[in-house]
């Protein structure tokens, strides 16, 4: 999100609200300080008594992220899943204007940095990570509360890129044949929880908190996973495949079975294919897709898809 000055014109009213809710549960409010971020108002808080910076996270005007989180995480949080704290949150205060939640301040370092400072730790990261994902599938959605449901609107789950793809005539039948398999999986009740788009607040020693719960909700087996063995390649070149095989010791560390090793590579293939399809691709960002769709294809094992 820019900062330019139709933002800030429209982050006046959240700014305000921040400050009142801020200033109703802490003494000593010093600053209270926007911070970029793409779901929700998220404003640092610091104090002139010394007391450590806090985050207050408010929803945008019309959508309810917030508000699910509110009741999500601590449910989570109850099953013993590492997901962040709550100081205070709507509950502490009935008659805010809006749903919120407030956090400490935690010190953290990005996954690459971690990576390239102290392998070891990413490999122990990656495999606790695997275990969690693991545990997170086989939540019941439905006894979650703030879950996404599933719904068969053909304008949402991402239906509407996969049949836009099927109708770009530049993609080869390969990638007709998965968009096929994807939407019907789409069309297919979920069973699990996923949904979570892999953002940690990570500490040094490869331990992590669980942030940022957007879409989570109803989901299929392995896509979680997926998204996952994903977001660890993107920390680095050199060692994303033992970052992966890593994970998939802590997700199965049994192995796949052929069921989970067909559900994995349909939801790995998503990444490439779903995102690509976000906008109209460029002929370069259609190669690059398929380049993905042969790695998988031509391998049953995972740690070679990346």
């Amino acid at each position: 999100m820019t900062g330019g000055a139709s933002s800030r014109r429209s982050r006046r009213p959240q700014l305000a609200v921040a400050e009142r809710i801020a200033r109703r549960l802490y003494d000593g409010v010093a600053a209270v300080e926007w911070v970029p971020s793409d779901e929700a108002d998220v404003f640092r808080l610091t104090f002139s008594s010394g007391l450590e910076p806090r985050y207050l996270k408010l929803s945008l005007p019309g959508t309810l992220v917030v508000a699910r989180e509110v009741v999500m995480l601590p449910a989570l949080r109850a099953r013993g899943f590492p997901v962040l704290e709550f100081e205070h949150c709507t509950d502490d205060l009935p008659d805010a204007e809006t749903a919120f939640h407030v956090t400490r301040q935690m010190a953290h370092v990005p996954g690459a940095d971690l990576v390239a400072g102290d392998p070891s730790a990413g490999h122990r990261l990656a495999t606790l990570l695997g275990q969690v994902v693991r545990r997170l599938e086989g939540l019941d959605a439905g006894a979650i509360p703030g879950s996404v449901r599933w719904n068969r609107d053909p304008g949402e789950w991402w239906r509407p890129q996969y049949q836009a793809l099927l109708e770009d005539g530049r993609w080869p039948l390969a990638a007709h044949h998965w968009a096929e398999r994807i939407l019907a999986r789409l069309d297919t009740p979920p069973a699990g929880f996923g949904g979570w788009y892999s953002e940690m607040l990570i500490q040094g020693d490869g331990s992590f908190v669980m942030i940022d719960w957007t879409t989570a909700g109803a989901s299929w087996a392995c896509e979680q996973a997926a998204t996952c063995m994903e977001g660890l390649t993107e920390w680095s070149q050199e060692h994303k495949r033992d970052l992966v095989r890593c994970f998939l010791r802590g997700y199965a560390p049994a192995g796949l079975d052929q069921a989970e090793l067909d559900e994995l590579r349909l939801w790995r293939l998503h990444g490439p294919l779903g995102w690509t399809m976000l906008h109209h691709p460029s002929e370069e960002e259609i190669r690059c897709a398929m380049n993905a769709v042969r790695l998988s294809e031509i391998s049953d094992d995972p740690v070679q898809w990346f």
